[in-house]
């Protein structure tokens, strides 16, 4: 897991994002799973966007698609089906009433990364679906 999936806003110059203008708004790591998902499904694509005002735009950056084909909320639809998957194979972790502790322990880290994409993706489509200076950056 080396990378990131980061909702960033960015001032923007004839539509185009503009780099030094950049901030974070939530980050997480993502799991190179549902990276691979996403590029299989055809979901991310290269943006290229100015590092200052003025400037060409020449900065590529890998983006999940925001336009209007409901490819945040497939995304969602994804990480809520495989959250799903870890909270019944957490249940498979208790034998007898016993927890096999550094068997959860694997679970719950697991859990936590993808609820906090699931944060992050929860955000962009609720607050900022119609942002275009709001986007989900890979990387």
């Amino acid at each position: 897991m080396s990378k990131k999936l980061i909702l960033v806003r960015y001032a923007l110059e004839d539509e185009i994002p503009i780099d030094d203008s950049s901030e974070n708004i939530l980050a997480a790591y993502i799991p190179d799973e549902l990276v691979d998902w996403i590029e299989e499904n055809n979901f991310i694509s290269e943006l290229q966007i100015k590092e200052s005002k003025g400037e060409e735009a020449d900065i590529p950056v890998s983006i999940i698609k925001d336009e209007s084909f409901n490819y945040v909320e497939k995304i969602l639809q994804h990480v809520d089906n495989t959250l799903v998957r870890f909270v019944e194979e957490v249940k498979l972790q208790t034998k007898d009433g016993l927890l096999v502790s550094k068997a959860l322990d694997e679970e719950f880290s697991n859990l936590l990364i993808w609820l906090k994409i699931r944060e992050i993706l929860k955000e962009k489509e609720s607050q900022y679906s119609d942002d275009i200076s709001i986007k989900l950056v890979v990387g």
